[in-house]
This record gives C-alpha cells, sequence and structure tokens, in this order.
C-alpha cells in the first residue's frame, strides 16, 4: 500500500516537471518521449522489486528501485541519438521529491532526539546540524536494511 502511494507521488512529480519544464522560457522544453520513457520505467517497479527480490535473496528499498530507474531513463535518454537530451535539472527535481521523504524524516528523528534528551543546540552552526541529520539518515538507512533482510529471511522460513 505504502508502495504504491509513493509511485503514486513520484508518477504526479513527473507530471508536474513537466508542466514546469514546459512553462519555464529560460529552460530548454525536453521531448514529451523523456516523461513518457520515465513514467513506464516507474510503473514497472513493482513486478521489478518482486523479481529482484526474489532473484537476489534480499529486499530492496522502493526508493533505491525508484532512484535506479530514474538513473537509468537519464542515462537512456543520453544515449538515444533520437531525443534531445533533456535538461538535467527534469531528472534532479524528480529525484529531489524521491529523496525528500527520508530527508524528512531524518530531520524528525534528530528534533526528536533533541527534545527527549533536552539538548540546546542553539550555538551549534545549521551545517553541523545538516551533517549530522545526514549521518543518522544513513544509519538509520542502515538499521532499517537489516531489519527488511531479518523480516525476509523469517518469511522466507515460514
Amino acid at each position: 500500500m505504502a508502495q504504491n502511494n509513493i509511485l503514486n507521488v513520484i508518477l504526479k512529480t513527473i507530471s508536474e516537471v513537466q508542466k514546469k519544464n514546459k512553462a519555464n522560457p529560460r529552460e530548454e522544453t525536453a521531448d514529451p518521449t523523456v516523461f513518457d520513457l520515465l513514467k513506464g520505467k516507474l510503473k514497472t517497479i513493482d513486478e521489478k522489486s518482486r523479481q529482484k527480490r526474489t532473484s537476489r535473496g534480499k529486499p530492496n528499498s522502493i526508493l533505491d528501485l525508484i532512484k535506479r530507474e530514474i538513473e537509468g531513463a537519464r542515462r537512456e535518454n543520453k544515449k538515444d541519438p533520437n531525443i534531445k537530451t533533456a535538461p538535467s535539472s527534469v531528472f534532479d527535481n524528480i529525484l529531489k521529491k524521491v529523496e525528500e521523504g527520508p530527508r524528512r524524516q531524518a530531520s524528525a528523528g534528530i528534533r526528536k532526539i533533541i527534545q527527549d534528551y533536552q539538548l540546546d543546540v542553539t550555538r551549534v552552526p545549521q551545517d553541523i546540524l545538516r551533517q549530522v541529520q545526514d549521518k543518522y539518515k544513513s544509519d538509520r538507512k542502515a538499521f532499517d536494511q537489516q531489519y527488511a533482510k531479518a523480516i525476509h529471511d523469517l518469511a522466507k522460513r515460514y
């Protein structure tokens, strides 16, 4: 269910990026087939995630799969001589949306730690707090991957 919501948000983002790209006079308008390519790759992600999960024996994060598909579409677009290469901002804006959720979760996690432990961070520079947040995000991803693997192994056993 959550996977479907994530995909719907990203598919909606692709449409929004396409509209903004078309309306922006300072940026070259990307060929519409680029957006069709992106949507096509993402619509098949559910099946791909199941195939990768069974072939490799380990779970994959839906966000990682989405990012890989977006980067794959970027590479395909660059290689295709029949379609003009889209501005990199098209792909970058979509990737920003994919990263938005984990970034918000990390920010909320750090805020909760600061509140729970009554930490005074008023003198800590913002860039240092951002570094702590980035580290928290990567640690949280590794932690989640460990649990996903353990649950996946349990599911295979039963």
